[in-house]
């Protein structure tokens, strides 16, 4: 009885419906409470809908049942990485590897985790098992693309030939964007950006970008918080003095993170949801989505107070002993209001970039499930013109409330600016936040192997490499208005 419940909730996963996945991992875990791969995934659902306590119950539960089966190992391991929990997520992962030498979805979850710590040749060892086990998959090359610094253009050939030997638009993508970083590697530019253009052709086959509901996003935000809003509400929680860290994707937030976290009295805890999942608690807002015309109306009717202890208490797990927690998720931008009503003494650091260095740089990144805008030039550069128009509403209406990093400033005149951070956070400065390269906390962004380097300026400028190549992006860039 117990499996036919489990069998569903997993059917129930696969298509996204948490509420029945859980109701039936409950049913699973009640009928059979040593049923450690329910606990495990029910653990992930549990994060998936933002109730972050009741995963850490079923986490603990999921390990005290596990019975030494590596496909179990896994995921727990996974299961601990979606919770932010990468050290444990390393151990069970490693368990997996160990039970299942030759399993190339296990070897792959432990090469990316040890991706995240810096450990590119752990990484780059597990990764070339992979690759002799089974040859032709794309991930596996990307993967390996980011481990090393090419220095020849032999990966690149083979590469090329297995584009020609796969008909699946997402492995074309793989393998085309890993063509694309090797190919700069090497100072072929053309190479490099024919790849990188293929491989955003292939992916934006692979992805229901949205750009009507991007557009009306942006023009809730804009007319739900205003000044007047922020005065009409009663005051917040003032409890808490997180530190959020906010901007487009590529400019420069993992890098401030990685020096602010080096603070002793700061702990960083990566890209959270949970400022979303707090909105969507205290409002009853059940949206799919992660940002929609509804959540934002629903977020602007909720009380401050309520989305700002429903947050505190979300991530008491994730503070530890430190005086500020660091949320870096950089999308919190359409939030910034929200935040400031919710948490007033939170502080906010907006990173500006070059607007054509960060396109380019969103644009040659093959994400996740995140940014779904990026594999197109008119649609990043549209979309890029309105958060900068956001930008500029937010400075106008809520001034003197955050503070703006340029990116170029970060990396050319680190100290003075970093200096200007640590005062605006109000903590002390401490040299160890200029030697964050020796940290050994995880990164789980797309930088996780640039931020290992220490600050350098390689990257500005770099778009004008592709300046013909780049102009539908330019000409939209350039005009600061979109023609949606």
């Amino acid at each position: 009885m117990a499996r036919a419940h489990y069998l569903a909730a997993l059917i129930a996963l696969d298509v996204g419906n948490h509420e029945v996945a859980q109701k039936a991992l409950t049913t699973t875990v009640r009928l059979n409470e040593h049923h450690s791969p329910a606990w495990a995934q029910l653990a992930r659902s549990f994060v998936m809908t933002g109730e972050f306590v009741k995963a850490e119950g079923c986490l603990e539960n999921a390990v005290s049942t596990e019975q030494g089966n590596p496909a179990v190992h896994d995921l727990i391991g996974a299961a601990f990485r979606l919770a932010g929990n990468l050290e444990a997520a390393r151990h069970w992962h490693e368990k997996a590897v160990d039970g299942a030498p030759g399993h190339v979805p296990f070897l792959i979850n432990l090469a990316n985790v040890q991706l995240y710590f810096g450990h590119k040749d752990e990484a780059d060892e597990l990764l070339s098992r992979c690759v002799e086990i089974e040859p032709e998959n794309a991930q596996l090359h990307w993967l390996l693309s980011r481990t090393t610094t090419a220095m020849n253009i032999w990966h690149i050939e083979a590469m090329q030939d297995l584009v020609a030997s796969h008909q699946d638009p997402r492995s074309i993508a793989y393998l085309n964007y890993a063509i694309g970083k090797e190919a700069e590697d090497v100072e072929d530019w053309r190479l490099a950006f024919d790849a990188f253009s293929a491989g955003a052709a292939a992916r934006r086959e692979t992805v229901a970008y949205d750009e009507d509901n991007d557009v009306s996003v942006f023009r809730a935000a804009a007319e739900l918080f205003t000044s007047d809003w922020l005065e009409g509400k009663e005051p917040g929680l003032s409890d808490a003095a997180p530190i959020f860290i906010v901007g487009e994707p590529r400019s420069g937030t993992t890098l401030l993170d990685r020096m602010l976290g080096a603070h002793a009295k700061v702990n960083s805890a990566g890209e959270l949801r949970h400022l979303g999942f707090a909105v969507r608690r205290v409002a009853g807002h059940d949206e799919p989505r992660q940002f929609a015309p509804g959540l934002l109306e629903a977020a602007a009717a909720a009380e401050p107070f309520d989305v700002g202890t429903a947050y505190f208490d979300s991530t008491a797990s994730l503070r530890g002993d430190a005086a500020h927690l660091i949320d870096k998720l950089p999308v919190n931008y359409l939030y910034l209001p929200v935040i400031l009503a919710a948490l007033p003494k939170a502080r906010i650091l907006h990173l500006c970039r070059e607007p054509m260095d960060a396109c380019f740089a969103i644009y040659k990144q093959l994400f996740a499930d995140a940014y779904l805008y990026s594999y197109e030039q008119e649609e990043l550069a549209r979309h890029y013109v309105r958060y900068l128009d956001l930008m500029d509403l937010w400075r106008e209406r809520f001034p003197g409330r955050f503070l703006d990093v340029a990116y170029e400033d970060l990396v050319l005149k680190t100290e003075d600016t970093l200096r200007g951070v640590l005062d605006y956070v109000d903590v002390s400065w401490q040299e160890q936040c200029m030697d964050f390269t020796q940290q050994e906390t995880a990164v789980t962004t797309a930088s996780a192997a640039q931020v290992r380097e220490k600050p350098h300026a390689r990257s500005i400028g770099r778009w004008q490499m592709y300046e013909e190549q780049l102009r539908p992006m330019w000409e939209i860039i350039k005009s600061r208005k979109s023609p949606r």
